[in-house]
């Protein structure tokens, strides 16, 4: 029996239909074969592909599609027993480290890492959850995270210092392996002058692709992070503004609420010098708080409610 997931827009069910739509995505958006295929498969193979003479792996397909920036949900995709059951493992591992629900998420990752064989998509998607499981910890252990990011951004980008100083291509997966890298920096001045780097390279991205990928949300937010700590407050919140704006653009949360906890406080950080600003630090913190009450919980956000009440003296919270 086959199974259909990512139905959103169907693409044209054919012969070499997914070679085809591989095809198209990548002259549409002016990469070349080993632009996306590096690291992943041969140029050869991608040809094949291409050209309705091989069957592509799913996991194949995804990892090429990442690196085109591709939201695979723009896909139907018709899947295998075994691949739809890996497939519906890899969205519970993600809602587990996301909800972190860290014991379930490592039951989760040895019965994936028992069925899915020896690929090195396979065995890079487990160093990456195990690195994002790592960072859900309440107690995380730094350099260990760094390792587990280092190893997954390696089976696909060995050389992928050398690709990002180049504004080569890296799928969205190896870019936030590499902003969880450099976070990992003990040095807020190097992790500054390191997402300065990420903020032209992004910057660079988006005028190819005409959008952001996921990861600039989150390297931004770094960024921001390591201004406010070297007491750059005007550079924070303008980093702060435009991630909020991308965001606007989208439906996804994310990092909704860390930005505009962040924003607060580099607003607090400047100086309030009016009821007007007062009034714009309330709105950011009273946002954090309602996107942290409805998607993490009532428990989680009891620390910010306390905050906002002694603070801005506001008690009228439920």
């Amino acid at each position: 029996m086959q199974q259909k997931v990512n139905n959103s827009e169907p693409m044209e069910v054919e012969e070499n239909g997914i070679g085809r739509y591989i095809r198209m995505s990548r002259e549409a958006r002016g990469y070349s074969q080993l632009d996306i295929c590096d690291g992943i498969c041969s140029v050869a193979t991608l040809s094949l592909i291409e050209d309705g003479k091989r069957e592509a792996d799913y996991w194949m397909v995804e990892a090429l599609l990442d690196r085109m920036k591709v939201d695979k949900t723009e896909c139907e995709f018709l899947l295998d027993d075994n691949t739809f059951a890996l497939y519906e493992l890899r969205r519970t591992i993600g809602l587990n480290i996301q909800k972190k629900e860290c014991e379930k998420a490592e039951k989760n990752l040895a019965v994936y890492r028992e069925k899915c064989g020896e690929g090195n998509l396979h065995q890079q998607f487990l160093l990456f959850q195990e690195a994002c499981l790592e960072r859900a910890k309440s107690e995380s252990d730094k350099h260990k995270k760094k390792e587990l990011f280092q190893k997954a951004i390696m089976v696909t980008a060995p050389n992928y210092k050398e690709i990002f100083g180049k504004k080569g291509t890296l799928s969205n997966l190896e870019l936030e392996c590499l902003v969880e890298i450099i976070h990992c920096t003990e040095s807020s001045e190097e992790r500054e002058s390191e997402y300065e780097d990420f903020y032209k390279y992004f910057q660079w991205n988006c005028e190819r692709d005409g959008f952001f990928p996921p990861a600039y949300r989150i390297a931004m937010q770094y960024y921001a992070e390591s201004l406010y700590e070297n007491g750059k407050f005007e550079d924070c919140m303008q980093i702060c503004n435009e991630v909020l704006e991308e965001l606007y653009g989208t439906s996804k949360i994310e990092n909704r609420a860390q930005i505009f906890l962040l924003r607060a406080k580099t607003r607090e950080g400047k100086g309030i010098e009016n009821e007007e600003e007062k009034k714009l630090c309330l709105r950011d913190n009273m946002t954090a708080y309602t996107v942290i009450s409805i998607y993490d919980g009532k428990e989680e956000a009891k620390d910010l409610k306390e905050y906002i009440v002694e603070n801005y003296g506001w008690h009228y919270i439920v």
